[in-house]
């Protein structure tokens, strides 16, 4: 399962909240470097996102393809 960067970067602002809030240094030190790790993860899923192109739905397809056949009908209607 491959994790979106939203729920990268909600973790790692988590464990910034708890790197600085803890009471004790220990687990500041160990929320500080979850929190590095959460951030290099969002941007490892940030540039996977860019990279895959969306899927549309069936009905979002649909209208999509009846755009496209428009435009080039009026696109001929230019060049004629």
């Amino acid at each position: 399962m491959q994790l979106s960067a939203e729920k990268c970067r909600s973790e790692q602002a988590r464990h910034l909240e708890r790197a600085v809030n803890d009471p004790l240094a220990n687990r500041r030190i160990i929320a500080a470097t979850a929190a590095e790790a959460w951030g290099l993860e969002a941007l490892r899923a940030e540039e996977r996102e860019a990279k895959s192109p969306t899927s549309l739905s069936k009905e979002d397809a649909e209208i999509l393809r009846q755009f496209a056949e428009e435009a080039n009908g009026e696109s001929k209607k230019y060049q004629a």
